[in-house]
C-alpha cells in the first residue's frame, strides 16, 4: 500500500502495539509495516526498495503488508533516525550523521569512505561492498544502532560514488582552483576543500543553483547523481571526479528493533536472503542513475577532467592524514582502529578482485567521461546477489538477534 500524507494526520493507529511473536511464520498474524521513504515513489532509489518489500510481502505469504510514506510526510529526514529508533515507522533508510554525538561510529566510519579506484563502475562497487561488510564486521557500529532501537540489515551501503569538484572553469590543476570558491555539504568536505586551496561555502542545497548563477560560488563538491538531479550542469561544465574525494557513506537501512524482534526466525531468514537482492538491486540502480547523467551531462557540453600529478599528491597526502587521524582520534568504542583502517583497506583489495575478475566491472576507464566515449556498458548484476548473500550478509545475520 503507498500512502501519501502528512504528519498532521497521523492516527493513533500508527503505534499500536506490534502482534505478539510467534514461533513460526505459519503461526504469525499479519503485520502492516509503516516505511519512511526518503525520496517519492518515482524517484529512482526509491524503486529497489518498493520491489524489496514486495517480495518480502509474497514471500510471508502475505502476512507481512508495507504502508509506504513518501519524501518526508511521516518523517523529515534529518529525524528519521531517532523516529525508526522510537517506532515512529517500522523500516527504512536513515541518516545517522544528524545526530552525530549518538551515532560516533558512524561519523567516525564515514570519514573513512575514501576512493581509490578510477574506472567509475568499479570505485562505486568496491566503495558499496566493502564499506558494506566492514561495517557488518564494525560490532561497535551495529550496537550503537542497536542501542538506539535500529536494527541494521545493511548498516552502510555507500552509493554516492566518489565526490568531486563541478566548476564553471577547468579545474584540473591546483593552480586552477586557486581563489575559487566551493559549496561544500559539511566537515569533512570543508577539509578536503581547504586542502585543495579552495574557500569552502556551506550553502543549502536548494540554494546551490542561483549561487552558481549568480556567481557567489565558481564549484560545488559532491557525487555525480546529485549534480544531475539538482541541474548544476546548467552552469557547471569541469567536473573533476576523478580527484577521488571522500564518498557519502552514513547510510543506514533498517527496521525497528522491536518491530524486528516481533519476526519469528523463519521470516528473518527470509529478510536476510531478500536483503543480498536489495543491495544488488540498488547498486544497479545508482550505477544506471550515474550512467544517465554522465550520459546526459556530456551532450550538455561537461568536461570530465582527471587531476594533475600535483593534485593527485595533494588529496592522496590528504587522504592518508585522515586514515592517520582515524586511527588516533576513533571513539572509545571501537575496540582496535588501527585494525579497522586497515580492514577497510583489505576489504577493498578484496572486493576489487572479485568484481573486476569475476563480476564484470573491470576495464581501463579514467573518468565517466572515459567510459561514455569507449561505449562502456554495465554488467549482468544476476550473480552479484550470491556473491553479497555469501560474503556479508550470511556472516552478518549469524551474529545480530
Amino acid at each position: 500500500m503507498k500512502i501519501m500524507m502528512t504528519g498532521a494526520v497521523l492516527t493513533a493507529a500508527l503505534f499500536a502495539p506490534l502482534a505478539a511473536s510467534a514461533e513460526t511464520l505459519a503461526d504469525m498474524k499479519p503485520m502492516t509495516l509503516r516505511v519512511a521513504s526518503l525520496y517519492g515513489p518515482d524517484n529512482w532509489f526509491t524503486a529497489p526498495m518498493e520491489a524489496y518489500t514486495a517480495r518480502l510481502e509474497k514471500r510471508s505469504g502475505g502476512k507481512l503488508k508495507f504502508e509506504y510514506y513518501y519524501a518526508g510526510s511521516l518523517v523529515p529526514a534529518q529525524e528519521l533516525t531517532s523516529g525508526l529508533g522510537a517506532g515512529l515507522f517500522d523500516f527504512g533508510f536513515v541518516l545517522p550523521a544528524y545526530e552525530p554525538a549518538k551515532f560516533s561510529v558512524d561519523e567516525w566510519q564515514g570519514s573513512l569512505a575514501i576512493p581509490s579506484e578510477q574506472n567509475p563502475i568499479l570505485e562505486v562497487a568496491t566503495a558499496a561492498l566493502a564499506g558494506y561488510e566492514w561495517n557488518a564486521g564494525l560490532t561497535a557500529h551495529t550496537q550503537q544502532l542497536l542501542d538506539a532501537g535500529i536494527m541494521p540489515v545493511m548498516p552502510s551501503f555507500s552509493i554516492t560514488g566518489p565526490y568531486g569538484l563541478l566548476c564553471k572553469e577547468d579545474n584540473a590543476s591546483l593552480s586552477e582552483l586557486a581563489g575559487k570558491r566551493s559549496r561544500v555539504a559539511g566537515e569533512t568536505w570543508t577539509k578536503e576543500a581547504q586542502n585543495l586551496g579552495l574557500t569552502p561555502v556551506a550553502l543549502p542545497i536548494t540554494e546551490v543553483y542561483q549561487a552558481f548563477q549568480s556567481g557567489v560560488i565558481d564549484c560545488w563538491m559532491g557525487g555525480l547523481a546529485d549534480a544531475g538531479a539538482n541541474g548544476f550542469f546548467d552552469h557547471g561544465k569541469y567536473f573533476n571526479l576523478g580527484m577521488g574525494l571522500t564518498a557519502y557513506a552514513q547510510a543506514v537501512y533498517g527496521f525497528n528493533l522491536e518491530t524486528w524482534n516481533a519476526f519469528p526466525q523463519d521470516l528473518k531468514e527470509i529478510i536476510w536472503d531478500e536483503t543480498a537482492q536489495y543491495a544488488s538491486e540498488l547498486l544497479e540502480a545508482a550505477l544506471r542513475q550515474q550512467l544517465r547523467a554522465a550520459k546526459s551531462s556530456i551532450e550538455s557540453g561537461v568536461v570530465y577532467t582527471t587531476p594533475d600529478a600535483d593534485m593527485r599528491q595533494k588529496v592522496d597526502a590528504h587522504h592518508d592524514a585522515v586514515r592517520a587521524d582515524a586511527v588516533a582520534t576513533s571513539p572509545a568504542e571501537v575496540a582496535d582502529p588501527a585494525r579497522e583502517v586497515a580492514r577497510l583497506t583489505e576489504l577493498r583489495t578484496k572486493w576489487r578482485a572479485l568484481l573486476s575478475d569475476n563480476l564484470g566491472f573491470g576495464g581501463d576507464y579514467t573518468s565517466w567521461g572515459d567510459f561514455v566515449a569507449k561505449g562502456g556498458e554495465l554488467p549482468d548484476f544476476a550473480p552479484l546477489k550470491a556473491q553479497i548473500l555469501t560474503e556479508i550478509v550470511t556472516p552478518y545475520s549469524a551474529t545480530q538477534p
